[in-house]
């Protein structure tokens, strides 16, 4: 009798799962988890995940579960052959340096992918295109940079007092235009699947009707200014892309247009040139024009090079003390949730999705789907009622 009923109810722990031993070995390259990280995480000993590893031993339907919440990967998955490629990209790769080619990490995918979520529903609400998508491809950078300025209204955003400010008035301005803009540093609410700024910098999805831009919010707060403007030149153009390493010197013609657009955008020439300081060092007018401007001091000694400001040689020296020199990029974590939760989403985008679940368009799972969060995350949200909407 008691064989009886273990059968009909078996023990998870007790109860072996095939984990197929390839898929595993790929699974855990594909993750970037070591045998012994993964092992802690499972809870088992590093000789008892090799077994695994190897076909010697199988591990119990707990243990697979954990497995696979550790690889961020369905548990079925991993009782199949390995795939003969790994996931692609959904956009193309523009990335510089040593970050270009390479494998993308779990968490690099999982922004594309709650990325282009949110564009499909977003294009279901707006439906008209948008003119300006696409208009500068003919066009000089600093033609656009020109048009940018006077759209975002640049001048009156310079008055804000600290950098962060100033972005986060720069992504209300763009917002306004209908290019929805997600500052993200971590996957979803779990703070502790972050992404790298040294993997990517942001990207843009570039639809007609629908454009996203991504910043990874894991970088300091200057540099993702650049990266704003960088990711919205990619929109004027047309073409869409994955970036990273935007400090190297770009390989790519759309990369280098794209850069001289954010340049000339955020440091307008006349004004530049005016804010330059000549009789100082080529570092000390950087930071100068890094604080007026609100840009990375590597930023601002681009713009100067570029401006025939400071010869080459002064800029490799400058570059060079400059190295290690910036500030670490900044810790998630603390202040307000529901206002992060918005940044991270897209204001605008929020605040439609709330509008949307109080016409009964749209109910608290998809809100949960949409938002990259729990189902209880999703009905606390939308029993907050209508908030005052949240600056980015």
């Amino acid at each position: 009798m008691e064989e009886l009923r273990e059968a009909q109810n078996p023990n998870p722990e007790k109860v072996e799962v095939p984990v197929h031993p390839d898929t595993l070995r790929w699974a855990l390259e594909w993750s970037r988890l070591g045998v012994e990280e993964a092992a802690r995480k499972v809870g088992v000993r590093e000789e008892k995940l090799r077994a695994w590893l190897e076909g010697q031993a199988k591990p119990t339907y707990a243990q697979a579960r954990k497995l696979a919440k550790a690889l961020h990967l369905g548990l079925p998955k991993l009782l199949l052959p390995p795939p003969k490629e790994g996931p692609q990209l959904p956009v193309k790769d523009l990335r510089r340096g040593p970050s270009f080619g390479e494998r993308p990490s779990p968490e690099l995918l999982e922004a594309t992918y709650d990325a282009l979520r949110k564009q499909d529903w977003w294009r279901e609400r707006r439906r008209e295109p948008l003119p300006f998508v696409g208009s500068g491809k003919a066009k000089a950078p600093h033609e656009v940079a020109e048009e940018l300025r006077e759209l975002l209204d640049l001048e009156a955003l310079w008055k804000a007092p600290r950098v962060e400010d100033f972005l986060r008035g720069l992504v209300s301005k763009v917002e306004e235009l209908g290019v929805l803009v997600l500052r993200q540093g971590h996957v979803g609410t779990n703070t502790r699947r972050v992404y790298d700024p040294g993997e990517f910098s942001g990207f843009a999805l570039v639809d007609h009707v629908a454009p996203v831009v991504f910043v990874n919010a894991r970088d300091y707060s200057r540099r993702q200014v650049f990266t704003l403007a960088h990711e919205l030149a990619h929109v004027w153009r047309g073409e869409g892309g994955l970036d990273g390493a935007l400090e190297e010197e770009p390989q790519a013609e759309v990369e280098a247009w794209a850069d001289e657009v954010a340049a000339a955008f955020l440091m307008p020439e006349e004004a530049f040139r005016e804010a330059w300081p000549q009789d100082r060092p080529p570092l000390e007018a950087a930071r100068e024009a890094s604080e007026r401007f609100k840009v990375s001091k590597l930023a601002a000694l681009r713009r100067a090079l570029g401006l025939g400001l400071i010869p080459k040689g002064s800029f490799l020296e400058a570059l060079e003390a400059l190295k290690g020199g910036e500030p670490p990029p900044p810790r998630g974590g603390g202040g307000d949730f529901w206002r992060a939760l918005e940044v991270q989403n897209s204001p605008a985008f929020t605040r439609e999705l709330r509008k949307a679940a109080q016409e009964g368009e749209v109910d608290a799972k998809e809100v949960a789907y949409l938002l990259n969060v729990s189902l209880r995350t999703a009905w606390e949200f939308l029993t907050r009622g209508q908030s005052e909407p949240v600056s980015p």
